[in-house]
């Protein structure tokens, strides 16, 4: 049975836990920009400044990530429904770290930063949703292994690699670098990472394309190398 437009926007973050009273509340009061999007649609570039609360609302889209002096680009395929970096519209880097386009035709809707700030920071529910969600996000960089360099198998390094450069831990991911920077990158000869490559390949956990190295399955490649 298809949703609501009210049951989907109580499945994002921020608003689990709200009432469709409290819901309709809010939309009689505050004006939220609902978007039909088209796939290919760009949603945001990274460098463009946290102004608002991005939420997908349905279909499926990539987020891009380029390392500092473009070695390497990560990209993800992920699903409705989401919100995009919230832990941008404060502190020291106000700036989108990733570039989102649609894959697929979907939906979204976006929060002014003023009307958030001053308005639907009221409610308890939103404030506990925000605090939990940071605090979540914060203790999961904190359980990363961010030291790639000399730390077990190669095999399990590259995993590790993936790992710390997605936003959720699912989905389809794919790096596009050359072979030489990420030996560099894993502190590692680049004879030892195409053994490691070429192992994951035989594995069926990646794949070694033209355009990169592909994962359809990062949750496969947790499990089957234990990693937590």
């Amino acid at each position: 049975m298809e949703l609501t437009m009210f049951e989907r926007i109580q499945l994002l973050p921020l608003f689990q836990g709200l009432s469709t009273r409290q819901l309709q509340q809010i939309f009689e009061r505050i004006k939220l920009d609902f978007c039909q999007n088209k796939e290919r649609e760009t949603i945001v570039v990274r460098g463009d400044r946290h102004n608002q609360l991005i939420y997908i609302l349905s279909g499926q889209y990539s987020a891009e990530y380029v390392s500092p002096g473009g070695k390497y680009r990560f990209i993800e395929i992920l699903n409705a429904p989401a919100l995009l970096e919230p832990e941008g519209i404060f502190g020291y880097n106000q700036d989108y770290l990733r570039t989102y386009k649609f894959v697929t035709d979907g939906s979204s809707f976006l929060v002014d930063k003023n009307v958030f700030k001053n308005d639907l920071i009221n409610y308890d529910v939103v404030r506990t949703n925000l605090l939990n969600l940071l605090s979540t996000k914060y203790q999961k960089v904190q359980q990363q292994v961010w030291n790639l360099k000399n730390n077990g198998a190669i095999e399990k390094r590259i995993i590790r690699f993936f790992c710390i450069h997605s936003t959720v831990l699912s989905g389809y991911k794919m790096v596009k670098v050359k072979m030489e920077d990420l030996a560099e990158l894993l502190g590692e000869s680049r004879t030892n990472v195409s053994k490691g490559l070429n192992c994951l390949q035989d594995q069926q956990i990646i794949q070694l394309k033209r355009m990169g190295i592909i994962m359809n399955n990062i949750q496969t490649a947790l499990t089957t190398y234990q990693i937590q």
